[in-house]
């Protein structure tokens, strides 16, 4: 070959080999870099969770995902999420739809007082829904999972509540569909942020709350309330989703999503959601605080006075252009479901913090 040396051809050669066949090989095995938010502060359990699906999704990956994680609200605040996922300013996110109320009107049903009994049977019927139902407002990112916190209980500081009347005249902190409960149920509802709540009992601006039990350790809010009236017939959470950039899923390798579609995510978040309320619970019992159980035939006062509010949705949903037939199908799938996973919550003999006798939990 005229004008080549045999030391040129050779390094033609290397170059030619390394830019064909190594430097592609190096390309396919660079991890794929993803950006996971969630609002919730630094060593709470939801975010130690989220720490545990980053290990274990990058370990069973082997090490083709990586992930950088932002907890707190770094990245993304709660009321964001949901749009920041949508456009890409985070490949995952984990947050709460009662930050944007009003936008997953069809999901919303679930936040409806339907008598959950646990948050383990909540969990699960919160994604039975969406499999079912697979409501269009999701339709522009890649749904993960549902949750459902710790159901809402009625805490008060100065009057125990052992029936409807004993609530009247009492400021009950409360937003979106919790705070129609509240007025369902004859209180007066407040929608003060959740951190400003304790100085807000503390100061007698509002006499309760309804909210969740694990809110008695994670936000002192047993430094501050002497009662817990458990009304978990009307069973009420709030509805959590773990959700993925829609191109960023559509981007992955079929492996790699194999991994994503066969974790455990849902039973997951149903045993966390259980065990942070069991700890909430026993911190309240360790300060004192007194829980109630109401009588049978109080309950049953309970659950008519809170009907309106599920008609109420119905109403709206209509307005929206849903069939009273086809709102009233969602409701009744999701009691359903609930009474399928209430038996099977007995079946394989988990307990919860509130509930029917034989689910909850027995502290000594």
């Amino acid at each position: 070959m005229r004008g080549y040396t045999k030391k040129s051809i050779i390094t033609a050669f290397i170059l030619s080999f390394v830019a064909t066949v190594l430097c592609p090989l190096y390309l396919n095995s660079a991890p794929i870099e993803l950006r996971w938010a969630n609002y919730f502060p630094i060593g709470t359990a939801h975010t130690k969770i989220m720490e545990e699906f980053i290990r274990d999704i990058e370990a069973k990956t082997q090490g083709k995902v990586k992930f950088s994680y932002y907890p707190a609200g770094t990245l993304l605040t709660a009321p964001k999420m949901y749009d920041g996922v949508e456009k890409g300013l985070a490949d995952l996110g984990f947050c709460n739809i009662g930050y944007t109320f009003g936008r997953f009107k069809v999901t919303e049903a679930l936040d409806m007082p339907v008598g959950y009994n646990t948050e383990w049977v909540a969990t699960h019927v919160a994604n039975d829904f969406y499999r079912k139902f697979r409501p269009k407002e999701w339709d522009n990112v890649h749904v993960l999972s549902f949750s459902i916190c710790g159901l809402n209980v009625l805490m008060t500081a100065t009057r125990p509540v052992y029936t409807l009347e004993d609530l009247k005249g009492l400021n009950i902190r409360g937003t979106g569909y919790i705070a129609e409960v509240v007025s369902a149920l004859g209180g007066t509802p407040r929608a003060i942020p959740t951190p400003e709540a304790y100085d807000a009992v503390l100061k007698k601006v509002i006499d309760g709350l309804y909210i969740s039990m694990e809110t008695l350790r994670a936000f002192r809010y047993a430094e501050v309330i002497k009662y817990v009236t458990e009304i978990w017939f009307i069973g009420q959470g709030y509805t959590f989703y773990l959700i993925m950039n829609k191109n960023t899923w559509n981007k992955l390798p079929t492996d790699v999503k194999k991994v994503f579609d066969e974790y455990p995510f849902e039973e997951k978040f149903a045993k966390m959601w259980n065990e942070i309320d069991i700890d909430g619970k026993k911190y309240g019992l360790e300060k004192g605080i007194k829980f109630i159980q109401l009588s049978p035939g109080e309950r049953i006062k309970w659950i008519k006075a809170t009907e309106p509010v599920i008609d109420k949705y119905v109403k709206r949903m209509v307005s929206e252009g849903f069939s009273e037939k086809e709102v009233r199908g969602w409701i009744s799938f999701i009691k359903e479901r609930r009474d399928y996973w209430t038996q099977k919550q007995r079946e394989l003999g988990i307990k919860s913090s509130t509930g029917p006798d034989d689910l909850r939990v027995e502290f000594k």
